[in-house]
């Protein structure tokens, strides 16, 4: 499991995704489609766009996609945890 880490960009705040979230955030995508992702993710597009480009966003953020996809995880399964 990867760790977000703080942004290297020039003036960036927040903490860039992880490989691993991404990947899960792509699978997901790809199952289930872009906008019942988003719905069950309760995230809008637009922050949707930056965590799948590798782009900042804010901590809490992160852990609100983290503990959403832990939440509909079914059972049996291992997601990225917090």
């Amino acid at each position: 499991m990867q760790q977000a880490q703080k942004s290297k960009l020039p003036r960036a705040t927040g903490v860039t995704p992880p490989d691993d979230l991404r990947d899960e955030l792509r699978a997901l995508v790809s199952t289930i489609g872009e906008q019942p992702t988003l719905d069950r993710l309760s995230i809008s597009r637009p922050t949707f766009g930056r965590v799948m480009a590798g782009l900042p966003v804010r901590v809490g953020t992160l852990a609100h996609i983290r503990e959403q996809l832990q939440a509909h995880a079914p059972k049996g399964t291992h997601h990225v945890r917090a």
